[in-house]
């Protein structure tokens, strides 16, 4: 995590909506985190990224080609200073 940026993370899981199973954090790559710090900077109500849109309010990854692909996603705050 460089400067001011958060760090997000979509969720993993074989099923991410079962309560049952728990959650598997991974992160974005640098360069994706970049674009949706970026969109969240610039207000937009969602990121693009090559083969997903990440939805802001929602907190959703949706897949471009099937909507019915989704995941949640998370941000953890940049550090203190």
């Amino acid at each position: 995590m460089a400067g001011e940026s958060g760090q997000w993370f979509w969720n993993a899981a074989q099923n991410p909506f079962s309560p049952n199973t728990p959650a598997q954090w991974e992160p974005y790559s640098a360069q994706d985190n970049a674009k949706i710090e970026q969109s969240l900077k610039n207000k937009d109500t969602k990121a693009e990224l090559a083969s997903h849109h990440i939805f802001f309010k929602e907190r959703m990854q949706v897949h471009k080609s099937d909507f019915q692909k989704q995941r949640p996603v998370k941000r953890d705050p940049p550090p203190p200073k």
